[in-house]
């Protein structure tokens, strides 16, 4: 059996599916809020609205806990894109449009991944600034309209919940291209060793797990 080493840590692992699991909810609500005929995933519009204002809470706090538990455990040093992560594109294009065999060598994170990361949790953030104002269209009226009106913020929420659509679905995809190893890794913490992706330094690990 081959040796596995340590790559995600216990919070990491837990936060990532507690806001995967939030998105979930939040795009099915929303799309059912949109249109409760076409997407008819809920028993009616009140419990809809309530499980997507309620799951808008959590994955706010689910993003703020993470860039948290990044600072204090310092892996954001491993989460954050920078532009040098733009020479990473090429050899991860010819990998998963399979016109090479070979992963790409990178860090603990690929440059796709790095970039997807932090572009969710500014999805995140137009959300929550278009969502609170759909939410409370009266309370909140000129908030509305200095955000260009009714029409122009639900229309961005909207558009924005399609790029979440399409992102996650295509980062499930690559999870699957990445192997079985990959994915589970996700629940257990640990890959096989030789798989494209640097542990957890060995020193670091007991203060990691304890946050």
């Amino acid at each position: 059996m081959a040796n596995e080493i340590y790559c995600h840590t216990m919070p990491a692992r837990i936060l990532h599916w507690i806001n995967a699991a939030n998105i979930g909810l939040l795009t099915t609500s929303g799309m059912y809020i949109r249109d409760p005929e076409l997407f008819a995933l809920f028993a009616n519009m009140d419990i809809a609205r309530k499980t997507h204002f309620i799951a808008m809470y959590l994955i706010i706090y689910g993003i703020l806990i993470r860039i948290y538990y990044s600072w204090v455990s310092r892996d954001y040093r491993e989460l954050m894109f920078r532009l040098r992560d733009i020479r990473g594109f090429p050899a991860l294009f010819r990998y998963y449009l399979f016109l090479s065999k070979e992963p790409p060598v990178s860090e603990k994170y690929n440059a796709g991944q790095k970039l997807l990361y932090n572009a969710w949790a500014v999805l995140v953030l137009v959300q929550a600034i278009t969502g609170f104002g759909l939410y409370f269209p009266d309370g909140l009226a000129a908030y509305v309209r200095a955000l260009g009106g009714p029409v122009v913020v639900r229309q961005v929420h909207f558009a924005t919940t399609w790029v979440f659509i399409l992102t996650v679905a295509l980062h499930v995809y690559l999870s699957f291209i990445g192997g079985w190893a990959v994915i589970k890794s996700m629940i257990t913490g640990y890959l096989p060793e030789g798989v494209y992706i640097q542990p957890v330094a060995g020193d670091e690990r007991g203060d990691l797990e304890r946050f």
